[in-house]
């Protein structure tokens, strides 16, 4: 029976050597994972609140699940995470207080979109692994599995991605299998008991890092009777594949080819597909009509390597993952203002057209203008010395103030370049550490 290597240090040249794309390793209290109790907590919040927003909002998302024992219930918000619970541990004791000895998962995905603390964390430490392999072509996944549950509710699968788990809290088995045990023509099996013995399993805590590539089939299992916290990668180690979208929007999440009688049951974006004898519709499913109207937009003879060079800026800057977290608070800088960038992940800059593009933690913004006094100022912030924003405006004309309509492209005028740092101060690419005023 196949055997998981252990590993008491955690080392980038080693993994890549060893393991990268070749069998699991389990990393035991290394010290090295980046995610900490508190920013899992505050991204899932974040999916929270989008969650249970209006399906017709513009912040709705459905990236949260939640079950209890094996049904989902209609409405989740009772049971996710809430400001009031202050943390994980205060959430497991609303829940325990409420739902006994039943079990419970709380799953997340795209985790890295709603928290600032975690995704940054998550992307400095990957960025030294994108050092040795590169950035993948299509970013990465994060995603949050939390709860007392016996084992994962999709069970037995195989992902797309090669995979990370960081555990946080509790203790979690994953259960792996070289190859597929089972010759059913199903992609997932949720009772595997018949398939134990040709498995190996690997029992995490808190602190260990866990990795495996994309070709072994596995299943997270529960390693006790408390709560246990995981946070898992997911990195793409291929190109993006049409026809994985073609299968998603045949599967509707379902793991099988639509049925009339699924049809309730679909996202709404898909649902319609097939008539009520199970015929597939002569109209486009909204999915793919909305697709083919943005590849309409974007691929514009006057936009296309416009848009190609924006967003790979934005694959380099959010560090693989998008997408970034949203914007903070808008705040007005004064002359006076006292800012600093990030060297160690700097704004990016590229020609765009008539134009320059401005790229910084996974978002991008538009200049005209010329070239060199826009380039000195974004390569003075990413010295990250300390700098007034009178200093950083000065080479500007002062003429020309902006329309009250937002810009597609900011000009590079005094009015222009300051709101395009209180922009990169909502991207939390800079920040302001106090006041020029007195000295």
């Amino acid at each position: 029976m196949a055997r998981i290597d252990i590993q008491r240090r955690f080392d980038w040249d080693l993994f890549v050597t060893r393991y990268w794309n070749r069998r699991p390793v389990l990393y035991q209290a290394t010290g090295a994972s980046p995610f900490e109790d508190a920013d899992a907590f505050d991204a899932a919040l974040g999916a929270s609140r989008g969650a249970m927003a209006p399906p017709t909002a513009i912040e709705a998302r459905t990236d949260v699940q939640f079950t209890i024992d094996k049904g989902q219930p209609v409405q989740p918000g009772p049971w996710l995470p809430r400001d009031t619970d202050g943390s994980l541990d205060g959430y497991d004791a609303r829940l325990a207080a409420t739902l006994g000895s039943r079990r419970y998962a709380l799953i997340i995905s795209l985790l890295h979109s709603h928290g600032f603390g975690l995704w940054s964390r998550e992307r400095a430490f990957f960025s030294e692994l994108w050092r040795r392999v590169g950035i993948p072509l299509s970013g990465g996944i994060t995603t949050l599995f939390h709860g007392n549950y016996e084992h994962s509710p999709v069970g037995v699968h195989l992902d797309r991605f090669t995979t990370f788990l960081f555990c946080l809290r509790g203790r979690k088995r994953m259960r792996f299998w070289a190859k597929r045990p089972w010759s059913m023509p199903v992609t997932t099996l949720v009772d595997y008991a018949p398939y134990l013995e040709k498995s190996f399993t690997a029992e995490v805590g808190p602190g260990d890092i866990l990795y495996w590539p994309a070709s072994y089939h596995h299943v997270g299992e529960s390693a006790g009777e408390g709560v246990a916290t995981s946070v898992n990668v997911g990195i793409p180690i291929t190109g993006h594949q049409t026809r994985d979208d073609v299968e998603d929007l045949l599967n509707a999440g379902h793991g099988h080819a639509p049925r009339a009688r699924d049809a309730a049951r679909s996202p709404p974006l898909v649902r319609g597909i097939l008539d009520g004898e199970g015929i597939l519709s002569r109209e486009l499913p909204v999915a793919l009509r909305l697709a083919a109207n943005t590849l309409r937009e974007i691929t514009h003879d006057t936009r296309t390597q416009a848009n190609i060079r924006t967003l790979w800026l934005n694959r380099l800057s959010s560090g693989g993952f998008e997408p970034s977290p949203p914007p903070a608070r808008r705040r007005v800088l004064k002359d006076t203002d006292v800012l600093h960038g990030n060297k160690a992940f700097p704004i990016l800059v590229e020609k765009t057209g008539a134009g320059w593009c401005c790229s910084a933690n996974g978002k991008a913004l538009h200049v005209s203008g010329p070239r060199q006094p826009v380039n000195k100022l974004v390569a003075t912030l990413n010295t990250a010395r300390e700098v007034p924003v009178s200093e950083l405006l000065h080479p500007f004309p002062s003429r020309g103030a902006l329309p009250h309509r937002v810009l597609e492209s900011l000009p590079a005028t005094r009015a222009g370049m300051r709101r395009m740092l209180e922009n990169l101060l909502t991207f939390r690419a800079i920040h302001v550490i106090g006041s020029s005023r007195g000295k």
